[in-house]
């Protein structure tokens, strides 16, 4: 059996915030500053850092690049295809395109849905800190 490196574990300390997170909401032990700080970390690396397959266009835009990429919003090793899912968020308009772009595969739907209820705990952490409710 091969030994597991601590880098393994470490590209995964975003899904480590998130649970972290939820566990603060469900057992009001951490507070809304730090439920709102581990779900804004957590958000940030959804999008950016959690393994996820890349996703882009290949030419021709028949298929899609199977490549390991990084986060929701970026693509693999290839230049062209690194932020190729970002720029096409942004200038398509139709929520349909918008949710075959988040919602592909498994993995990267599972990486979206983190990323949405990442942000949303994160806004009502904001919220509840500024109104004094935490």
């Amino acid at each position: 059996m091969a030994k597991k490196k601590k880098n393994d574990l470490w590209r995964y300390w975003g899904l480590i915030a998130f649970i972290i997170a939820i566990t603060g909401w469900l057992t009001s032990d951490i507070g809304p500053v730090g439920i709102t700080a581990l779900s804004a970390l957590s958000f940030l690396w959804f999008l950016f850092q959690a393994p996820v397959p890349c996703g882009a266009l290949n030419r021709g835009d028949v298929e899609q690049c199977r490549n390991n990429g990084r986060g929701v919003l970026r693509g693999c090793h290839i230049k062209q295809h690194q932020w190729q899912r970002l720029k096409a968020l942004v200038l398509r308009r139709r929520w349909r395109q918008i949710s075959s772009e988040l919602f592909p595969n498994a993995t990267t739907a599972l990486a979206s849905m983190g990323a949405i209820i990442a942000l949303l705990s994160s806004v009502i952490g904001v919220f509840k800190s500024l109104t004094g409710k935490g």
